[in-house]
């Protein structure tokens, strides 16, 4: 990825994709893709996500989801705009993050939070860049960055 001067905002599309989803898929991946205030792509970014790599061994496009989103956030810098076409990962960011941890880590049915390891990461990005966004977008509505993140995301997983 390239270094960004911090001057001007990015907008970082993120995306997961994890094919199989209900069979106990092995493999997934995550796209990112990166473009300038005016629409420029700057980089891409893709992984393939291996069940070896979960806590626990196993890959869902929510964990896919959420993985894109830490990645866009480790690339992130201040002002720039996350963005995921993921509702629950986008209100886990802005909304409920602050209330599971006040409540131990439990939901609003008093059971612990799915995927408390990754939320725990998510949670430390956004302590230590309180100047990013993250923001939901429509999926599959011909944005090109969210499309872009999507094609990255797929062909990793496979």
């Amino acid at each position: 990825m390239q270094t960004h001067d911090n001057t001007q905002t990015r907008l970082i599309y993120t995306d997961g994709a994890a094919p199989n989803n209900q069979s106990h898929c092995q493999a997934g991946g995550i796209g990112v893709a990166v473009y300038s205030e005016s629409g420029e792509l700057l980089d891409t970014f893709s992984q393939r996500i291996e069940a070896t790599d979960q806590a626990p061994a196993r890959v869902t496009n929510v964990r896919c989801e959420m993985l894109a989103l830490i990645q866009g956030l480790e690339l992130s810098a201040s002002n720039d705009i996350v963005l995921t076409d993921n509702d629950m990962v986008a209100k886990g960011y802005n909304e409920w993050l602050e209330g599971w941890k006040r409540k131990s880590w439990k939901n609003a049915s008093k059971k612990p939070v799915a995927n408390k390891d990754l939320w725990l990461r998510i949670d430390a990005l956004k302590q230590s860049k309180p100047d990013v966004q993250v923001q939901w977008v429509k999926g599959h509505d011909g944005i090109e960055g969210n499309e872009l993140a999507d094609t990255l995301a797929s062909e990793a997983a496979d």
